[in-house]
């Protein structure tokens, strides 16, 4: 079950009782819900027949408890559990999992967790018809641009590759930021459908010489005034480039560097099924191979563990996020 079957069912009116959405990727465990509640109700009917909880703040017993509720001038009550993985006594729900409220619609929420499958609470909602639970795993970096052009599309925008390109390795696969972005464009773009690679360095600010995507190609080349010249303009506007979400691109790319250099078979279609990247990206890393011994791809990989602490403020709170890119571009180059 993905995000868009499950859209299709409950627009048909393929309704269940319960729902269990969890799994790595929070931003479809979200829209689940969402789906649940627009779907489920009409906007008039929500006022009496539809309650949203959150995990840390309620237990199953009063879950339940709303759960048999009868409905008011409606078909449907609608109980939605944002946070879920915060209920301490989750697995009590599998009774009512298996004796649900036909009137009532249950959808559950864990960010960032999956449920235990030796409990009892994920048994009774695979043994159960009437429930349903879907794992959302987070997508890969090759699949990132694909789905910001199906997102665009549901916006009534068309990205050009260059510009869903753009926006996949300004932000990297940040889906929830990706998706807001995407909404400022459709505000900004109006009647022109068309987003370019202007468009989107006009709406976001992301530029098309300055951004992550560049600075992987300058440091695979090592190309040192590029780089330090990326990284003096992405660290002068931090906001738009967090050094947390450069750090975390620069680590995926350094280590599959060195993975693809250990791979005697260099076909582009199975490398790029197994380090789950385009083909286009693996010019990157063919270059990484090239030019950093695995040696030093293995002392990158430290430096950037390193980076990382320092940016979430470990060991050293007071050092700017450009002092912590300088000092990682030059551990990387020399």
């Amino acid at each position: 079950m993905t995000i868009q079957s499950l859209t299709l069912d409950l627009k048909k009116g393929k309704i269940l009782p319960v729902y269990v959405f969890d799994g790595e990727e929070s931003f479809f465990v979200d829209r689940a819900l969402e789906l649940i509640k627009k779907e489920s109700l009409q906007e008039h009917e929500r006022d009496f027949n539809l309650t949203i909880l959150y995990g840390r703040d309620t237990d199953a017993n009063s879950i339940i408890s709303y759960a048999k509720r009868y409905p008011m001038m409606s078909n449907r009550n609608v109980v939605i559990v944002r946070e879920a993985q915060d209920l301490k006594d989750i697995d009590l729900l599998s009774s009512y999992v298996y004796s649900p409220q036909v009137s009532t619609v249950l959808a559950l929420g864990l960010k960032g967790k999956k449920l235990d499958k030796r409990k009892a609470l994920f048994k009774a909602l695979k043994s159960n018809e009437t429930s349903l639970h879907v794992e959302f795993k987070r997508i890969f970096e090759n699949q990132v641009s694909s789905w910001i052009n199906s997102e665009a599309r549901l916006l009534g925008l068309k990205m050009t590759e260059k510009a869903s390109l753009l926006l996949a390795e300004s932000i990297g696969s940040d889906l929830s930021r990706i998706s807001r972005e995407l909404e400022k464009i459709a505000a900004f773009t109006g009647n022109n459908l068309e987003v370019s690679v202007d468009i989107i360095e006009k709406v976001t600010g992301f530029s098309r010489e300055f951004n992550n995507f560049e600075l992987i190609k300058s440091l695979a080349a090592r190309n040192l005034s590029k780089s330090y010249r990326i990284a003096k303009s992405m660290g002068q506007n931090s906001k738009r480039n967090p050094i947390i979400v450069t750090i975390s691109v620069l680590f995926s790319n350094f280590s599959k560097g060195l993975i693809f250099a250990d791979f005697s078979d260099k076909n582009p279609k199975i490398l790029s099924s197994k380090l789950k990247i385009s083909e286009y990206a693996l010019r990157d890393l063919d270059l990484i191979s090239q030019n950093y011994s695995r040696n030093k791809l293995i002392r990158i990989i430290g430096y950037l563990r390193d980076a990382d602490r320092q940016a979430k403020g470990m060991g050293s709170p007071n050092i700017k996020d450009a002092t912590i890119l300088n000092e990682l571009l030059f551990k990387i180059l020399y």
